[in-house]
């Protein structure tokens, strides 16, 4: 008899540390940060590298001479498109340095004023970002060329419109745009103003806030009398690379 009430102690006991176990709420996993899965796929790239324990994507010039750093910028979710640049710039002298875009480029708008202290913060980090990762990669007696796509274009422009961001000796842009008229109105202030020789490539099949961007930026540089300023509309983004090189002819470089 006592053997039987011990072995219902222990039934019973058991069954109620099973009940507490069910009661208790699973660990809840933390989220993931949008750019995780992106930054996962480039650490198996071949010519993904760390710098400052930052994943970038960096190729060495193969020419006989050294021209200088390209930086590339690409927009969210458009980083293969720039990253094909990579073998023509490597055969015009240029090491080519690619970072990984942030989601939050394409989320903020200079002229949110609600959202004012993501966007410094945004603004402080990309800056860094850029002038850090580009000063590590480039060599003494190069030139420092940007180039950027997207609203990655547009932020370029504002960080060195505002000197957050040192201007380099030249800046392409592709497609560049803010998501919203009167930041794009003031984009194209920015570059009519901005010292530095500017390429202005954009897709006439492009989008609608790239084309109203572009059109905003050719009518200010014109009316700025902005010699430095060349605008050009591809057919193809394949035209890329033929047009940059004619450019930096143009300027000298090559």
């Amino acid at each position: 008899m006592a053997r039987l009430s011990l072995s219902l102690l222990l039934l019973t006991l058991l069954a109620s540390h099973a009940s507490q176990a069910s009661d208790v709420a699973p660990p809840i996993a933390k989220p993931q940060p949008l750019d995780y899965w992106q930054n996962s796929d480039w650490q198996g790239l071949p010519n993904s590298i760390q710098i400052d324990k930052q994943t970038v994507l960096f190729a060495k010039h193969d020419s006989d001479s050294y021209v200088g750093l390209a930086i590339l910028l690409p927009d969210w979710q458009r980083s293969g498109q720039l990253w094909q640049l990579t073998r023509a710039l490597g055969q015009l002298g240029f090491d080519t340095l690619l970072l990984l875009p942030s989601p939050q480029q394409i989320e903020l708008d200079p002229a949110a004023e609600k959202k004012q202290q993501a966007i410094d913060d945004f603004r402080k980090q990309f800056a860094t970002r850029i002038s850090m990762l580009g000063d590590a990669k480039l060599q003494e007696g190069g030139f420092k060329l940007i180039l950027a796509q997207g609203t990655s274009a547009a932020w370029a422009v504002n960080l060195i419109a505002s000197e957050q961001l040192p201007a380099p000796d030249a800046l392409v842009l592709l497609d560049g745009f803010f998501p919203n008229q009167q930041s794009n109105q003031t984009l194209a202030k920015q570059i009519a103003q901005a010292t530095m020789p500017t390429l202005d490539l954009y897709q006439e099949e492009g989008g609608r806030w790239p084309l109203l961007a572009a059109e905003a930026r050719q009518s200010e540089s014109r009316r700025s009398h902005k010699l430095n300023y060349r605008p050009y509309a591809l057919m193809d983004l394949d035209e890329t690379s033929t047009r940059i090189q004619g450019w930096l002819t143009h300027l000298g470089w090559l």
